[in-house]
């Protein structure tokens, strides 16, 4: 069962959000550079800290102590059954895990942007399995809620739908960091057609790609093999199906629902629909993406402020089938 529900640390998680992106700068990093960042288990300090120096952590970590909240409240936590059951879980975890599925993205993040900044502290808390929150990022601070990635089938995640537990293992953490940085890199479209929407998640699928190199398109994308078998197999009729249903202009917000936001399957409502993958309209997207990629040869930051009307006509995009 998801016992999970304490509203505490979600707004704890929404507090931190000015914290983290008050600082923009542009400090160039050197191509040859190590990056290097300080890991903090504020999990570990948090409940293991002796009861008599938890002002102290307060001190330390004040934009986790929100002053809404009596103190009380934070020493109640630490003793609380439900949250040290969690925190015991997440001991499993250890530094070296984290660092390993950070490097991906620590070292891709300054080759695609030279003046992009590297986090300098990465913060793992633990979120009371917040899974729309895994991680919140700016170019000084990673904040990592790392009860988020203990594994598909952890029986902590009971009562949580398989298409959100597959992605809630430790080696997806790269992928949704860059995913992070990608959301805060590309501005959402004026233009508000399913075609924008398209172009718009190809646009984030392909700066993640770019970040993290060496990963294939679905562990990218967060699918299955099969997943991405499917879509390929099927890319004629998905295409076709767009056009031929007059969608790609349409304004209707069902459609981002239908085929863009996270979900078990696509919803064409055919019978294909069990076995597509969700949000099939951001594959797709990077399809016409990558197409006008290969036709343009534009740096990064170019493709990226390329309108989406222009990007979609200049990649004379056809499916592969």
């Amino acid at each position: 069962m998801h016992v999970f529900k304490n509203r505490f640390c979600s707004i704890l998680i929404l507090l931190i959000i000015p914290v983290l992106f008050w600082s923009c700068s542009n400090r160039k990093t050197s191509k040859d550079a190590t990056p290097t960042y300080e890991l903090i288990r504020f999990e570990s300090i948090f409940f293991d800290a002796h009861p008599d120096s938890l002002a102290e952590v307060e001190k330390r970590f004040a934009y986790f102590f929100p002053k809404s909240y009596p103190f009380s409240v934070w020493v109640n936590r630490r003793t609380d059954s439900l949250q040290l059951a969690l925190y015991e879980q997440t001991k499993s975890i250890s530094n070296s895990d984290i660092q390993d599925q950070l490097t991906p993205f620590i070292e891709g993040l300054p080759r695609v942007f030279e003046n992009a900044r590297v986090p300098k502290k990465v913060i793992t808390i633990t979120s009371d399995v917040d899974y729309n929150n895994k991680v919140i990022l700016n170019d000084s601070m990673a904040l990592i809620a790392i009860d988020n990635f203990l594994g598909v089938n952890h029986h902590m995640y009971e009562g949580i739908a398989l298409y959100l537990r597959q992605q809630m293992e430790l080696k997806h953490l790269s992928k949704e960091l860059a995913e992070s940085f990608s959301n805060s890199r590309i501005e959402l479209p004026e233009d508000r057609t399913f075609l924008a929407q398209l172009i718009y998640s190809g646009k984030i699928q392909f700066l993640k790609q770019s970040i993290l190199s060496d990963y294939s398109e679905d562990k990218i994308l967060g699918y299955t093999p099969d997943q991405l078998a499917w879509a390929m197999t099927n890319e004629k009729e998905i295409w076709n199906f767009f056009v031929s249903k007059e969608l790609l202009y349409s304004t209707d917000p069902e459609l981002i629902k239908r085929f863009i936001s996270p979900a078990p399957f696509s919803k064409f409502y055919l019978n294909i629909d069990v076995d597509s993958p969700g949000q099939i309209g951001q594959w797709l997207g990077l399809q016409i993406v990558k197409a006008y990629q290969m036709k343009e040869r534009k740096s990064i930051a170019q493709l990226l402020n390329t309108p989406y009307r222009e990007l979609f006509e200049k990649s004379k995009y056809k499916p592969r089938r």
